[in-house]
């Protein structure tokens, strides 16, 4: 049936008839699959646009085939819809509906394709498919990862096609250290924590991504014969320069975006205002403090929404998320900040702190109300202070979450930086302005997904082996 011919009345009820009438609304431009991470690792699997037209075409079809299961909830494809359709809420809802119609053989499926591309893939699955908004109870997702419970060894795969240094070893440096050992080369990572996984292990609340599942992905990786060094940290117990003295031909770096952006406001520095990662890490790792009755997250990314969430989750009686311009300019993923407002925490536009008021400890926050001014270099509208609208709100606990950016004051000057303080590479290869140096992940990012991490890492393994390659020839 064209488009033309399409009629609402051909479809079925409920829920379904929306999604397909969402789906009919569909350009067919493809934009959503330029720069889709799952496009990238299943271009034999996956085409958002692709599993829309067959959604139209045929609901039972597209129910019954797995194509629903490969979207990771990134979010890229909503940004370039010309139509602005939410396409990860469409596959999730449409996930629902599948399960119920045909069980969860397709998932089952997706998930050893899955095992064969990436590495962290139990990780990545909880992270990135959000299997509690399916919703599937944890005893259900444990079973989907029973059987894929083995030891991975490699060592018919001799390691002597060169010798490549890691540094990071969050989403992006693991997976191109696994891409890497597979072609051959001899990889080396090197974190500077005291345990590997990055924001995997240190940030991810445990209610969505367990330490003990991080760790046991982790093993998986360490026996397909990859050497993690932590507790050593590049630029200081060894010197970046050092790598290429020590044999190593070629560098990734990924070291993340661990520093957090600051107000330099009044009272910053009291104990009870954190950053969202310091929150985020303590959280984690059980050194938090109690969760207090009036909780003020500052921020609009989806690390705010992400610590307004998990501080719901933990017991703050009252949430509240102050950001500084209005919903339609607020950068959080729709599906993020519809997850705050569901878990019953407040978001207040137009509203920026001044100070935090408090001699020990935080008893408030003064802040002023803001109105939209003409647009600033980002393309938003500059949010610009009204005149005596000064306002206390109560709070004994504050998160600050207004950016993260890269610490890279290892690196030698060579190096090219954009200036947001990310590292300037070549989209291609991935390579930076130094010679036999990569990068990928949140340092070229800033903060971004678990996949777009592992997108950039993928490009960056094929940039170093024919860069290798081509070295080899001309030596």
């Amino acid at each position: 049936m064209s488009k033309a011919e399409f009629k609402y009345e051909n479809l079925g009820n409920g829920e379904l008839q929306e999604l397909i009438k969402q789906a009919f609304t569909c350009l067919g431009c493809g934009k959503c699959s330029g720069g889709c991470p799952m496009v990238y690792l299943f271009p034999e699997h996956f085409n958002p646009h692709k599993v829309l037209e067959k959604l139209v075409d045929n609901p039972t079809e597209a129910l019954a085939a797995k194509d629903i299961w490969f979207c990771a909830s990134c979010y890229k494809c909503n940004k370039k819809c010309p139509q602005g359709i939410e396409l990860p809420e469409v596959f999730l809802k449409l996930r629902r509906i599948a399960i119920e119609q045909n069980g969860l053989e397709n998932l089952k499926e997706v998930i050893d394709d899955l095992q064969d591309r990436i590495p962290f893939y139990n990780n990545f699955f909880r992270v990135c498919y959000h299997p509690e908004k399916i919703p599937l109870e944890k005893k259900e997702v444990d079973a989907l990862f029973e059987k894929h419970v083995r030891e991975l060894k490699l060592e018919q795969i001799p390691d002597d096609k060169g010798k490549v240094a890691i540094i990071g070893s969050g989403p992006a440096g693991l997976f191109a250290a696994c891409g890497l050992r597979n072609k051959g080369y001899k990889v080396v990572v090197f974190e500077s924590r005291q345990k590997a996984g990055g924001m995997l292990q240190l940030t991810i609340p445990e209610f969505r991504l367990e330490s003990e599942t991080v760790d046991h992905d982790i093993d998986l990786i360490k026996g397909l014969g990859i050497e993690i060094k932590t507790n050593v940290t590049i630029g200081k117990d060894v010197m970046f320069h050092e790598l290429f003295d020590e044999g190593f031909q070629a560098v990734f770096i990924a070291t993340g975006a661990h520093h957090c952006l600051h107000l330099n406001i009044e009272g910053e520095n009291l104990p009870q205002v954190m950053s969202s990662l310091e929150f985020l890490e303590a959280n984690k790792d059980g050194t938090c403090p109690d969760m207090k009755e009036k909780f003020v997250v500052i921020g609009g990314g989806n690390t705010a929404m992400e610590v307004a969430t998990t501080a719901v989750k933990y017991g703050a009686k009252e949430v509240s998320v102050l950001y500084r311009r209005s919903k339609d300019e607020i950068p959080a993923d729709i599906n993020e900040i519809r997850e705050v407002e569901n878990s019953g925490a407040k978001i207040q536009y137009l509203v920026t702190p001044l100070r935090f008021i408090g001699e020990e400890k935080l008893t408030g926050i003064e802040c002023i109300k803001m109105e939209l001014g003409y647009p600033d270099l980002s393309g938003r509208r500059r949010p610009v202070p009204v005149k005596d609208s000064n306002f206390i709100i109560d709070a004994d606990m504050a998160v600050v979450s207004i950016g993260e950016k890269p610490d890279l004051g290892y690196l030698p000057g060579e190096i090219m930086l954009n200036k947001e303080g990310t590292i300037a590479i070549n989209p291609l290869t991935m390579e930076t302005s130094m010679k036999g140096v990569f990068a990928g992940g949140d340092v070229i990012l800033g903060s971004a997904t678990v996949a777009e991490a592992v997108m950039a890492a993928g490009r960056a393994v094929d940039g170093i082996e024919k860069y290798l390659i081509e070295k080899e020839k001309s030596s």
